[in-house]
């Protein structure tokens, strides 16, 4: 695989833009997996495209917890982060970030991570309590140390890619009193791609793209504009956890570019999806 730009149409087109990559713990596995993620950072770098790195942890955190004899709770699918949950989170979180950082380095592509709250660059407030249904009782819960996004200060993103550095991002934030929180990882990349006006966000998922039929893999849908998420809501075809990941993907492209959803376990699909246009998943437009 050359740098040249031959074998990529779109290398051109990308070139000097940033571009927001999101992905999670259950969407790219071992060592191997991230090796081969540096390393297609490391190819957009070398063909002048600038990417920021936004990465979660949920499975990680879950397991750390467990392993340390603490309690996973959940409500309405939605994690409750008490004082020990966010302490296990914050520790996991800079764990992952510290190896990806690692690996990206290993490539010879300057990296450096942060913390959403570093430098004010996402300012969070705490989630109001969520009701719902669940077991057929209404609910009505405080998930704790849980944040949304107020605000996105870009400016420190910005900073780092133009002295050449790719920033790797996670979403431990800050309300505007220096209290933290755990924010959605997907929320808190879309608002940073809408901040930095991303030419592409890549939501990288553990699934194939949005399916019209869940698990039929033939049911792909390759392409979507945002004004059809609405109904296909309404219709049942997105649901449960994707409908966050699409509603972020029409957050991200609010500035205008473009929104991926495409599937970790396929080693093609980053640089198929943005070097060669070819779509391995669900593309979102405006």
């Amino acid at each position: 695989m050359t740098t040249t730009g031959v074998e990529y149409p779109r290398a051109k087109e990308l070139k000097g833009k940033t571009i927001v990559i999101k992905f999670g713990g259950s969407s790219i596995g071992g060592t191997n997996d991230q090796g081969r993620f540096s390393r297609d950072i490391a190819l957009l770098v070398s063909l002048g495209v600038k990417p920021v790195i936004i990465h979660g942890g949920g499975p990680e955190i879950t397991e750390e917890m467990k392993k340390n004899g603490l309690p996973v709770r959940k409500v309405l699918g939605l994690r409750v982060t008490d004082d020990n949950t966010l302490m296990v989170a914050k520790t996991v979180l800079g764990r992952i970030n510290d190896l990806l950082v690692s690996s990206i380095r290993s490539t010879g592509v300057k990296a450096i991570g942060l913390a959403g709250s570093e430098c004010g660059t996402i300012m969070c407030r705490k989630m109001d309590p969520v009701k719902g249904v669940e077991n057929g009782n209404e609910v009505v819960a405080d998930l704790g140390h849980v944040g949304e996004v107020v605000s996105v200060d870009p400016s420190s993103i910005e900073w780092l890619v133009g002295l050449g550095f790719v920033p790797v991002i996670y979403s431990i934030c800050a309300d505007d009193v220096g209290h933290l929180y755990n924010v959605n990882a997907d929320t808190a990349a879309a608002h940073i791609a809408k901040a930095v006006k991303a030419a592409e966000f890549i939501l990288v998922t553990d699934v194939p793209g949005l399916m019209r039929e869940f698990g039929n893999l033939d049911s792909v849908i390759r392409e979507i504009r945002t004004t059809e998420v609405a109904k296909l809501v309404a219709d049942g075809i997105v649901r449960e956890g994707m409908i966050p990941k699409l509603e972020a993907c029409c957050l991200a492209v609010t500035n205008g570019g473009a929104a991926n959803i495409i599937c970790g376990k396929d080693p093609e699909a980053i640089v198929a999806q943005l070097l060669i246009g070819e779509n391995r998943g669900t593309r979102i437009k405006p």
